[in-house]
């Protein structure tokens, strides 16, 4: 029974970024849907709750990396369930500023891993492509956050359009893919910026990224030489 155990902890300690993976795509693929009527909000703080949760677990190879997840989870956690509880519109803000730190910390770290590696694995590319929709993620944030800051910051060419998180999220990912539907505009200085960092900093992961897994690959474990 205990060494069951044993293989069954070290099997999941080497699929950590398949679960981040998992809730990062159950997101997007079901936030159009889940995000409308009146449970909207709840669905899409659930499905952020997994990728916290998911998240911690993913850099839980040493402890002060999960010391520093848990200090930014916790707190996303609890007011992103606080503001559902009770409206207040602050604790959201709070919450979205923890959530954003998470989602940065959690990218950086999952990132130094991928660029670390010298064996591929298939958790080796899980990580990559996690690290790739918590950019999305992150600077879907950003832009929710500043909207909520600074009201009109974004105009849309349909008239009435809501700005909330997950109309958001669909504008970070075209931003990131340096798609450029136009849709969606940036109008101040700030929300500019961000978008001008969110394409470049994609398109470099790209380039950055396919490099070094083509390093990784083309190394030999017998010589221990790149």
């Amino acid at each position: 029974m205990k060494r069951l155990l044993t293989r069954y902890l070290a099997r999941a300690r080497a699929m950590q970024c398949h679960y981040l993976l998992g809730s990062l795509i159950l997101l997007l693929a079901v936030y159009p849907y889940a995000s409308t009527g009146s449970t909207g909000p709840a669905a899409l703080t659930l499905l952020s709750s997994f990728i916290l949760i998911t998240g911690v677990y993913a850099v839980s190879d040493r402890r002060r990396q999960v010391a520093i997840a848990a200090a930014l989870a916790i707190p996303a956690f609890g007011l992103g369930w606080l503001h559902i509880l009770t409206g207040i519109p602050a604790l959201s803000t709070a919450g979205s500023v923890f959530t954003l730190l998470f989602y940065t910390f959690t990218a950086l770290i999952s990132l130094h891993r991928v660029i670390r590696t010298r064996l591929v694995t298939a958790d080796t590319i899980s990580g990559a492509v996690s690290v790739y929709l918590l950019m999305g993620l992150t600077w879907a944030t950003a832009y929710d956050l500043v909207e909520t800051i600074t009201p009109g910051s974004f105009a849309s060419s349909q008239p009435d359009t809501a700005f909330t998180f997950s109309l958001f999220i669909y504008y970070s990912f075209v931003t990131l893919a340096t798609l450029g539907y136009g849709d969606i505009t940036p109008l101040t200085d700030q929300a500019r910026s961000l978008a001008l960092l969110e394409t470049v900093s994609g398109t470099l992961y790209i380039a950055v990224l396919i490099a070094r897994l083509v390093a990784a690959a083309g190394w030999q474990p017998e010589s221990g030489k790149e």
